[in-house]
């Protein structure tokens, strides 16, 4: 039997799990939101209930900046307990900067020498803690907060406990710290510089001391470009693991796939092992993470492990070099050595399990997964490892599942599960066996209003006269948990059911109706685009939940984003589950997001700022397109080489051999019918059926570069009897293998020099073609991305599209012209389009961060209808599954329902006709779109853009622009 207080849980959360489920007829709204520890309802349409397990105790990373602990911490990354038992640290890593005081004065810090470890005159708003916890109490008590301007997922005690070791991840340096007075840690100079990076010992060095430093395809880039365009990255400091006398310290260099051995008392680096390196054609090693060191009977290291994220492996170094590689599973990240050393785990985030390895042999012994039977859809994410003092119990934080698994280190067996905040990151088992400390990177990030300051400062400071920083990762903040143990058998079945509630894997009954349709829909046409609230946009759609004050881009502005909600369906309760666009990105391909991207997208937006941590997502890997071959391809050039081959084609600067992806789910790019995950592409080819891309998964690395590899911006790219140039000029280069040939290679990317309008004529050009020859894709996958706005100052910029106002116009007017040439063919009577954003980070919306809009666009469509039932993008991509008929990809998707609030069984065929925004004509301004706005009267773009329609068709009014 369940307690009271647990049942009283497990009801409240299954009351609020209806984004997974259309909330029943007359159920009240139900919104994302509610306190870190739960029971809450987060973005990704799951329940959070942390306090589940009896006697739980939760805390908020408070930093005491801010009495509204706007300015606590996020994204806490790792917890490390004393050798003594009686202190834990935990480090944050991720967004944790541009804070202000309740006066607007910028929160600052000044960074340390890392010779002598006093403060410079150098400060930073950067603010990544180290949390110093006494845990001999009931509850942690934090006793001293340690700011380091940047940092990753390394942090490390010294083995007598008398200081630690922390990853200062793109500053290239290991941060050492020492007992002081009572309590308190204080610098340890001088630090450990790496030597990757160029200004090794300024406050903070040049960041250029990736894989590519000095390759002769770095130096001809920066030739072709003036010095503006490089390839190379900067170095970043991962894992860190230490030799058990103490005497040794290794670090794993996750952008040069090598290993650092360091003399831990004279802080020199006296070794590097490089696992690859450039030219060399070998797939070893790379993006090293983690580091376990396994010592000798004098506590010297005798081997180290170092799991490589892209390659699947574990490799095994010594003082002499590598001395073998073990294949695991796709994406290993933590390791863990058993208290005897004999047996090292290793957990496995896009397989969802854990491989064993024997160390007296390194061979895997064994490899169990943490999926439940009967549910083989990846999304558990497993990302931290801990053992109970008697090395019997494992402890696996679920990063996706919000839980913590509960196994029998022997046998491999999940004996239940413990429910967490949202995205756990790391556990520790208490000295005594008797707590878990659990940290936990998110929070529910609420509503943002004064986000509104991102595009127009009046607006965002009428909402936010006390400065808080309301950007998306900012707002979620992260926590400790603490969990008592052992559980009981019932206490453990109770949680392992909460975690099952929270998660969806509950049964639901089917609406008939997606039955129907299936039968009568056979295509969809999936866009994605870019980086919008509701409140933002539709924030003035009369009846439904908006506010008006933050609509930056009225009816006037998006005729079309407005008519196809209010003639159709109007979702006002649709969320994201993206932060950014890398998780986005995934969370709408694939249905859910890979450990790896969690991590990295929060340092990448946070403390890295672009620089060391590179933008490896949509296919592009460290600036490489790693779909293309390494080698020269007859005829190279941007579209079927490599971008490191063209520019060295002596293959000396080659990296990344074979087309591995490390930010892809596991099986992406296999067409088996029997694999399972990857992205919603191949989930449409594993069932025989075709699909054409356009702009998805895109290689971008030239465009704008400043160099010939960029794509001439051209109109009618791919009708050589309209353009200027009377040639075909291919505009994109796809960075995904099963894209290859489904993609239009005239359709531009990701580029906001380019009018979304130009990209729609491409794709109306093939249209027509599939038209006539009746043979439209089952699955059309699209990015219309200029609503995401920039490039305002860039000479290429065409049809003088300079303003956010008129470039959401433009991309306003393509929505619509794509709904209106479907509408207007014989396919319409089987065709749904679906219309998300990626993500939501560059609005204000008075609900929640995450609140987007999204479009169910159909003759099956209900009309004029609102509904408010709490969807995700997981809805929206269990709606595409149901309708193709293909199989989902990852927990999410499948154990959401389709959006059939929204469906109908008998069509309405009235086809749709696009409306001109004003602005692109020219017209007058007759009602500003916000009264504090200043900026000056609209001028026409060229007539050419939008053509004779000024005219004839259907126009709205002018509007102030946002500049």
């Amino acid at each position: 039997m369940r307690s009271r207080a647990l049942s009283a849980a497990v009801a409240l959360a299954a009351s609020l799990v209806s984004p997974l489920g259309a909330a029943p007829a007359g159920a009240a709204l139900v919104q994302v939101g509610g306190p870190p520890q739960g029971p809450a309802l987060v973005e990704t349409g799951q329940t959070i209930t942390a306090l589940a397990a009896p006697g739980s105790t939760y805390q908020r990373l408070t930093t005491g900046l801010r009495a509204d602990h706007t300015a606590d911490a996020a994204e806490a990354a790792n917890t490390q307990l004393s050798p003594d038992g009686k202190t834990l640290l935990l480090v944050t890593s991720g967004y944790n900067l541009n804070f202000k005081t309740e006066t607007g004065a910028p929160i600052v810090w000044p960074v340390l020498d890392p010779t002598t470890g006093a403060p410079t005159t150098t400060t930073t708003p950067k603010a990544e803690w180290v949390f110093v916890y006494d845990v001999t109490g009931a509850t942690p008590r934090k006793v001293q907060q340690i700011d380091i301007p940047d940092t990753y997922v390394g942090l490390a005690w010294k083995p007598n406990g008398s200081g630690f070791y922390v990853s200062g991840g793109i500053d290239d340096r290991i941060l050492v710290f020492k007992k002081g007075s009572g309590t308190q840690y204080v610098p340890d100079a001088p630090f450990v510089l790496l030597g990757h990076d160029s200004n090794q010992t300024a406050p903070f060095p040049k960041y250029d001391g990736g894989i590519l430093k000095g390759t002769p395809a770095n130096n001809a880039a920066l030739s072709l470009s003036g010095g503006k365009f490089g390839i190379a990255t900067g170095a970043a400091a991962a894992g860190i693991g230490v030799s058990k006398d103490g005497s040794q310290l290794f670090v794993a260099n996750l952008q040069n796939d090598s290993i650092s051995y360091v003399n831990a008392e004279t802080r020199a680096v006296v070794g590097d092992t490089r696992f690859t390196t450039p030219g060399s054609g070998l797939a070893r090693g790379e993006y090293p993470y983690d580091v376990a060191v396994l010592s000798d009977r004098n506590g010297k290291a005798k081997k180290v492990y170092v799991s490589s994220q892209r390659d699947g492996q574990v490799v095994v170094v010594n003082t002499k070099g590598v001395e073998n590689v073990i294949p695991v599973g796709d994406g290993p990240n933590r390791l863990l050595l058993s208290p005897d050393e004999r047996t090292l785990f290793v957990s496995n985030g896009n397989t969802d399990s854990i491989s064993v390895i024997d160390t007296r042999s390194d061979t895997v012994r064994r490899q169990f997964t943490l999926d439940r039977p009967g549910h083989p859809y990846p999304g558990s994410n497993p990302n931290w490892l801990a053992l109970s003092p008697d090395g019997t119990t494992l402890y696996v934080t679920l990063g996706g599942e919000n839980a913590v698994a509960v196994v029998d280190a022997a046998a491999g067996r999940v004996l239940g599960r413990i429910p967490t905040g949202w995205q756990p990151n790391s556990v520790s088992v208490s000295a005594d066996g008797k707590k878990l400390w659990v940290a936990n990177a998110k929070s529910p990030a609420g509503p943002n209003p004064g986000n509104a300051s991102a595009f127009d400062t009046a607006a965002g400071l009428a909402t936010n006269a006390t400065f808080k920083n309301e950007y998306g990762w900012a707002l979620e903040k992260g926590g400790l948990l603490q969990v008592p143990i052992p559980l009981s058998r019932a206490d453990l079945a109770n949680t392992s059911y909460q975690v099952d509630q929270n998660d969806g894997f509950v049964p639901r009954r089917r609406d008939p109706i997606v039955n129907v349709l299936a039968r009568r829909i056979k295509h969809v046409i999936y866009i994605v685009d870019e980086n919008r609230t509701y409140d933002q946009v539709l924030g003035d759609l009369p009846g439904t939940n908006g506010a008006p004050a933050l609509d930056l881009f009225p009816q006037k502005v998006s005729p079309n984003h407005h008519a196809l909600q209010s003639d159709f369906t109007t979702f006002d309760n649709f969320y994201d589950p993206g932060e950014s666009s890398g998780v986005g990105w995934n969370w709408s391909m694939e249905g859910y997001d890979t450990d790896f991207t969690e991590r990295n997208q929060a340092v990448l937006y946070g403390n890295a700022g672009f620089n060391g941590i590179t933008y490896d997502y949509q296919g592009i890997n460290r600036n490489v397109n790693v779909a293309l071959p390494a080698g020269g391809a007859p005829g190279a050039n941007f579209f079927n080489t490599r971008i490191t081959t063209l520019l060295d084609p002596s293959g000396a600067s080659t990296i990344l051999p074979g087309p591995k992806d490390v930010a892809a789910p596991f099986d992406a790019n296999d067409e088996l019918s029997e694999a399972i995950g990857g992205y919603i592409f191949d989930s449409v080819l594993r069932s025989g059926k075709t699909i054409r891309n356009y702009g998805w998964q895109i290689d971008q690395t030239a465009y704008a570069s400043g160099t010939p590899l960029d794509p001439a911006l051209v109109r009618y790219p791919g009708d050589a009897t309209k353009n200027a140039v009377h040639a075909l000029v291919p505009q994109a280069s796809p960075a995904d293998a099963a894209l290859a040939n489904n993609t239009d290679l005239y359709y531009r990317g990701f580029d906001m020099r380019y009018p979304d309008v130009w990209r729609i004529e491409e794709w109306q050009r093939e249209f027509d073609k599939y038209v006539a020859n009746k043979n439209l894709p089952a699955l059309e996958v699209m990015t219309i991305p200029h609503d995401h706005f920039g490039s305002f100052k860039d000479p290429g910029t065409q049809e003088n599209l300079v303003t956010p106002s008129r470039q959401f116009a433009d991309n306003d007017y393509a929505v619509g012209k794509l709904v209106e040439a479907v509408s207007n063919s014989p396919y319409w009577k089987d065709t749904a389009i679906f219309i998300v954003e990626d993500d939501s980070q560059s609005g204000a919306d008075h609900v929640d961060s995450h609140r987007s809009f999204a479009y169910l666009v159909s003759a099956y469509t209900k009309r004029g209808y609102v509904d408010h039932t709490a969807y995700t993008t997981e809805n929206v991509l269990a709606t595409i599954e149901a309708l193709l008929k293909v199989r989902p990809l990852s927990f999410f998707d499948a154990n959401a329902v389709p959006m059939t609030t929204a469906l109908q069984g008998e069509p309405v065929l009235t086809p749709y006709a696009a409306v001109v925004p004003g602005l692109l004509c020219g017209k007058p301004d007759d009602a500003p779109a916000n009264p504090t706005s200043v900026a000056p009267p609209a001028t026409p773009v060229s007539p050419d853009l939008v053509g004779s329609a000024c005219n004839t068709g259907k126009v709205t009014a002018g509007v102030t622009e946002l500049h």
